[in-house]
């Protein structure tokens, strides 16, 4: 895909391509733009918000505070009173229906005269007990306050309170909540204990005491005890993921997001342990500043326009000019090197014209005499490693038979003579270049039959012929010298009885020329010294540069060995290949 997109942008024109990266650049520009503009002034406005809910946390806890100290005061009221210090040192002789009338009639003006308490429960050290309740009674003991965790604590604070949620888990009502503040009575005279005293806040008495400051605003309030147990929590942060633990950070805050809409949290943890948790949409904030980014928006837009037409502009003063030059060198794409004739000034474009001009005069001439130089430096190498070749072969021929001669095999001799004969007239060919692959092919049987004789037989011969290629011409002597070589550097090194394919085949636009031996092979770095043309030789190095020549590179040479199993020859000659006939 990207690859795709790349080749038509390099196709497209210069003026063109300015424009696709300029916009491409301007709208990641803007895009960039905006994100960090919108995170900045989020955070920016994030860390404000935190600032002023921090101070309206604060204010909360005021509130709280002013409340439970409120509700503390007036709870001396009853520690103080000489009539229930006497009935409480005197609760060991039993429950006693006047005294229980009288703290009941005193109670119930007690919380009357007080709107912030819904009941209050007192028991002496016997276990008798006093109550008054607006709400539900609550059935408990003094054995179960004997029995819970913070009883210890109570103990300790040595006739302070201490609070906690719903008498500390001795009661328990789930549709309503309370705080309770706990305490022991203290025998006004002898600081003994003589008692111990609930006075039970209820949820809506909290909730009163800071909803003032939630008439402002889409703002929640949670409010979690020490235990991480919820005071307060509102129906509207119903499956809000609350943070339960804030560690020890007195104050905090966190971005939350909820059903794509995001609430900033934050957090305050007070002298009771308690946490208090404000919970504002997000949405109260960034309308605040959209006035702000619209307008950011606006004028990098703006100037993105502005920009846009004044590229625009430059770019046709530039690709204008460009274009009459390009017009005027098409004639090159034909082969005609024409000098270029249009009006430019003194820029670029100018002296690119001149150059242009300059280069077509010695292009011009330059050519003519390569054409002539090469044509005949082409005669001259192909010429060259033909002499070679013949004087080559001969000359092992002619070894050949002087050791027949010597051991007096007078009938082998006719054979290689009659042989060699027909491999000069088949090779000379009327000093032509080219013969058919059918004469090149007997010109390799008849010097497989000279080898044959000369080695004992030493090898065997395969050979197998496309009839379809038998027609076609090739540079002759390309063959034998791949046979010379797989019979002196394959087999003879082995010792031993060998084989040497030899095939031709038409596949697709070449004709395949293939001479194989199973014989010594090669190691990997002869292969590729062969293959680098740095071989030497006038067997496998000799062929492919004579091949290389004669097709102008179009033809292909593959050679595959392993040293001791062999050596594989391929040739690729193109099929359409007769302009190289006549040159």
């Amino acid at each position: 895909m990207i690859k795709k997109f790349m080749k038509k942008f390099r196709d497209l024109k210069i003026g063109t391509k300015i424009i696709v990266c300029y916009t491409i650049i301007s709208v990641i520009s803007i895009f960039f733009s905006t994100f960090i503009y919108q995170n900045i002034n989020k955070k920016i406005m994030t860390q404000k918000v935190s600032e002023v809910a921090l101070q309206t946390l604060q204010t909360i806890d005021s509130n709280i505070k002013l409340l439970i100290y409120t509700v503390n005061n007036e709870s001396k009221i009853l520690l103080s009173n000489k009539d229930i210090q006497k009935i409480l040192k005197n609760g060991n002789k039993g429950f006693n229906y006047n005294n229980q009338l009288f703290v009941n009639r005193f109670l119930t003006e007690f919380i009357q005269s007080n709107m912030s308490i819904s009941s209050v429960y007192i028991f002496d050290n016997y276990g008798n007990r006093y109550f008054v309740d607006k709400k539900k009674i609550k059935n408990f003991t003094l054995n179960n306050i004997k029995n819970s965790y913070w009883y210890d604590t109570l103990q300790k604070a040595a006739g302070g309170y201490i609070i906690k949620l719903n008498g500390g888990g001795v009661f328990n009502q789930p549709e309503k909540k309370y705080v309770s503040l706990i305490r022991v009575i203290n025998d006004l005279d002898s600081q003994k204990p003589i008692g111990t005293m609930v006075i039970n806040i209820p949820e809506d008495a909290i909730m009163n005491s800071f909803k003032d400051i939630m008439k402002t605003g889409d703002i929640n309030i949670l409010l979690k005890d020490e235990n991480n147990n919820d005071i307060i929590h509102p129906k509207e942060l119903e499956g809000h993921n609350i943070k339960s633990d804030i560690s020890n950070e007195e104050h905090y805050y966190s971005i939350e997001r909820i059903n794509k809409k995001d609430y900033i949290n934050s957090y305050l943890k007070n002298d009771l342990g308690w946490t208090i948790i404000s919970i504002l949409p997000f949405s109260e904030l960034s309308n605040q500043s959209n006035i702000y980014k619209i307008v950011m928006i606006a004028i990098l837009l703006l100037n993105g326009i502005m920009s846009f037409f004044g590229l625009i502009l430059v770019s046709s003063n530039i690709t204008k000019p460009i274009d009459k030059l390009i017009k005027s060198m098409k004639g090159v794409e034909n082969g005609e090197f024409k000098e270029v004739n249009i009006d430019t000034g003194n820029d670029e474009i100018g002296k690119l014209k001149n150059v242009y001009n300059t280069m077509i005069y010695k292009i011009e001439n330059l050519i003519e005499q390569i054409v002539k130089e090469q044509k005949i430096k082409r005669k001259a190498e192909l010429d060259v490693l033909q002499s070679q070749i013949k004087p080559h072969f001969l000359y092992n021929s002619f070894d050949t038979i002087s050791s027949l001669a010597l051991d007096n095999r007078n009938d082998e001799v006719y054979k290689i003579i009659k042989a060699l004969g027909n491999f000069y007239r088949t090779s000379l060919s009327n000093g032509k270049e080219v013969i058919s692959i059918e004469e090149e092919i007997k010109t390799v049987k008849s010097y497989l039959t000279i080898q044959q004789i000369r080695y004992d037989n030493m090898f065997n011969v395969n050979i197998s012929v496309d009839e379809r290629a038998n027609k076609y011409k090739i540079l002759k002597l390309i063959l034998q010298p791949l046979v010379e070589n797989s019979i002196y550097h394959g087999i003879k090194p082995t010792r031993k009885k060998g084989n040497i394919f030899i095939s031709t085949l038409i596949r697709g636009d070449f004709i395949e020329l293939i001479v194989q031996d199973d014989g010594a092979g090669m190691t990997e770095e002869k292969l590729r010294s062969i293959k680098e043309f740095n071989g030497g030789g006038i067997g496998l190095s000799g062929t492919m540069e004579r091949l290389n020549i004669f097709y102008n590179g179009k033809s292909k040479f593959e050679i595959e060995s392993k040293l001791g199993e062999g050596t594989k020859v391929t040739i690729y000659i193109p099929l359409n290949q007769e302009e190289n006939y006549d040159k």
